[in-house]
């Protein structure tokens, strides 16, 4: 399973996301959207969310930090190794 993780810089939420995919040691591929407007506007269109970090597990959006943090919370992200 790819991991992509969409975020900006000075993001809280984007930096607390890394680190539980980093604490659940799952790799990940952090794309930055701070100096690309275009395409950050290209992904909130695609989505409809208009914030980051946007977390995507292969092609499906699982949502946010708030989503990811009930997925690690529930145990799946262990089931995603």
């Amino acid at each position: 399973m790819k991991i992509t993780v969409y975020s900006k810089d000075n993001c809280p939420y984007c930096e607390a996301a890394k680190g539980l995919l980093k604490d659940k040691k799952l790799a990940f591929e952090e794309i930055n959207l701070q100096h690309k407007p275009d395409e950050l506007a290209a992904l909130k269109a695609r989505t409809g969310m208009r914030t980051v970090p946007q977390i995507f597990f292969d092609e499906q959006l699982i949502g946010g930090f708030t989503e990811l943090k009930k997925l690690a919370d529930q145990g799946l992200l262990d089931q995603k190794d």
